[in-house]
């Protein structure tokens, strides 16, 4: 923590440091369920079915791709599964996209707080 830091936490009143207190220490599992809330959260549960399907398709093409004989179809069932993990990590980077808006958003919504605050002290 830096001095600024140290003196803008300081400013602040006993309220908005427990507000604030709050975003501090998010866990990784923490800001994978905030994905799940807000404004999209309705599409990224729809995104983590679609994500649960591509992997269950995936698991299908490459146990099919080993009990095929034909070569032409070990290819097709092959290509099967590597469009179905494509799939899955374009989703995968999507979330991850996701929580780091979420947490530029919040960081964001802080300063806000932050220099909202000092200026209404300063002004007083």
């Amino acid at each position: 923590m830096t001095n600024l830091d140290q003196a803008i936490r300081q400013a602040l009143s006993a309220e908005d440091a427990a507000f604030l207190a709050r975003f501090e220490n998010e866990t990784p599992f923490g800001e994978v369920l905030g994905t799940f809330r807000g404004q999209w959260g309705a599409l990224n549960v729809f995104a983590a079915i679609v994500t649960f399907a591509l992997f269950g398709v995936f698991v299908w093409c490459a146990w099919n791709a080993f009990s095929v004989a034909d070569l032409r179809d070990v290819v097709l069932w092959v290509g099967g599964a590597l469009l179905s993990m494509l799939g899955v990590a374009m989703l995968k980077i999507y979330f991850w996209m996701d929580m780091h808006k979420n947490m530029i958003l919040r960081e964001v919504k802080r300063l806000e707080l932050q220099v909202a605050r000092l200026s209404a002290r300063d002004a007083v």
